[in-house]
C-alpha cells in the first residue's frame, strides 16, 4: 500500500511539474535583439522608385487553439485566431507576404473554416505578382505556394530563404515531386530590400527562417510584418510568449523569441506591427485603414 502511495505522489508531482513547466512557465530573454528603424527606412529607399502606395489583405481561414498554448500561464480557454495573406501595392505591380494554407491541410485543423473565396483571389494574385515572401516556413504561411495549380509558373516568383528552405518544420511533402528545386534560395545578412519599400530582416526563434518583413508606404505609414513570434499583441504587451510545450512541437527557440517580443514592444506607436494570428489586431487595423479587405483583381 506504502508503494503505491509513493507511486501516486510521485505521478501528482510529475504532473504539476510538466503544467509548471510546459504550460505555465515564460521564456527569460536570450540576449538583445535590435530594430533599427532608420536603418530599415534607408534600406527601404536605397533602390530608388516608388514606394507601395498601399496594402491588401485577405482572410483566408479561422481556427482556434487554447489560450494556455498562446501565452504561457494563461486559461484553456478557445483563443480564435486567423490566417491572413497580404498583398502590397504599387501603381504597376504587387508584392505578396505569406500565402496561408490550402484546402486539404486546413481541413486536418479541426474546428478550422477555410474560405475558399478568399484562398482562390490569393491563388489569382499570386500569378500576378512580382514576389511572394513568408514570414517563416511552417505550413500555414507557404501553403498557398505548396498547392498552387501551376507551381511552375509561380516558382520564379518566389523568395525562399536558404534557413526555410532547410528548416525542418517546412512540410516538403506538401509541395509537388521535385517542385522545390525549382526555387532560387535567397542568402543574406543584416538588412535585404526585395522591393523599393520592402525589407527583409532576420529574425530566427520561432522557425530557424523567421524573419522580420519592414514595409514602408508612400504616405510614412510603417509595417513590421512579424508572423508567429506573436500570436497575440498579449505576447508583445506582457513579454509572455508561447509555453514550454512549444519548444517541444515546434522546435522554437523561446528565449529568441523572448527577446524579439521585447525589442516588439519598444518600438514606436506608429509602427504597426502584424500579427499573423490574432483576429482582434485584424479587424482593428481594418476599421482604421491600415489595410484594404480583399485582393483587388
Amino acid at each position: 500500500m506504502k508503494r503505491w502511495v509513493k507511486v501516486l505522489l510521485g505521478l501528482v508531482v510529475v504532473v504539476f511539474a510538466a503544467k509548471y513547466f510546459l504550460l505555465d512557465t515564460a521564456a527569460t530573454p536570450d540576449g538583445n535583439y535590435t530594430i533599427d528603424l532608420a536603418a530599415l527606412h534607408q534600406a527601404a529607399i536605397a533602390q530608388g522608385g516608388v514606394l507601395p502606395e498601399r496594402i491588401e489583405v485577405e482572410k483566408i481561414g479561422d481556427f482556434a487553439f487554447p489560450r494556455k498554448l498562446v501565452v504561457a500561464g494563461d486559461s484553456f480557454h478557445l483563443h480564435p485566431m486567423v490566417q491572413l495573406a497580404h498583398r502590397v501595392m504599387w501603381p504597376d505591380h504587387s508584392l505578396i507576404i505569406d500565402t496561408a494554407l490550402g484546402a486539404k491541410k486546413a481541413a486536418s485543423i479541426p474546428g478550422s473554416k477555410f474560405h475558399s473565396d478568399a484562398f482562390d483571389r490569393m491563388e489569382r494574385a499570386m500569378a500576378k505578382a512580382q514576389a511572394i515572401v513568408f514570414t517563416h516556413e511552417h505550413s500555414d504561411h507557404v501553403g498557398g505556394v505548396a498547392s498552387a495549380p501551376d507551381f511552375a509558373a509561380i516558382a520564379p516568383k518566389v523568395i525562399m530563404t536558404r534557413e526555410q528552405f532547410n528548416g525542418p518544420k517546412l512540410e516538403r511533402d506538401e509541395f509537388p515531386p521535385g517542385s522545390l528545386a525549382q526555387l532560387k534560395l535567397l542568402d543574406y545578412s543584416g538588412l535585404h530590400a526585395v522591393a523599393p519599400g520592402v525589407v527583409l530582416q532576420k529574425a530566427p526563434g520561432h522557425t530557424p527562417g523567421s524573419q522580420l518583413i519592414y514595409v514602408e508606404l508612400q504616405n510614412g505609414t510603417r509595417y513590421l510584418f512579424v508572423g508567429d513570434i506573436a500570436w497575440t499583441e498579449d505576447n508583445v504587451t506582457t513579454g509572455r510568449g508561447r509555453p514550454g510545450i512549444a519548444k517541444l512541437l515546434m522546435k522554437e527557440d523561446r528565449g529568441a523569441v523572448a527577446a524579439e517580443l521585447v525589442a516588439f514592444a519598444k518600438l514606436p506607436k506608429d509602427v504597426h506591427l502584424v500579427l499573423a494570428h490574432d483576429p482582434v489586431a485584424y479587424e482593428r487595423d481594418l476599421a482604421v485603414g491600415l489595410f484594404h479587405q480583399g485582393f483587388t483583381e
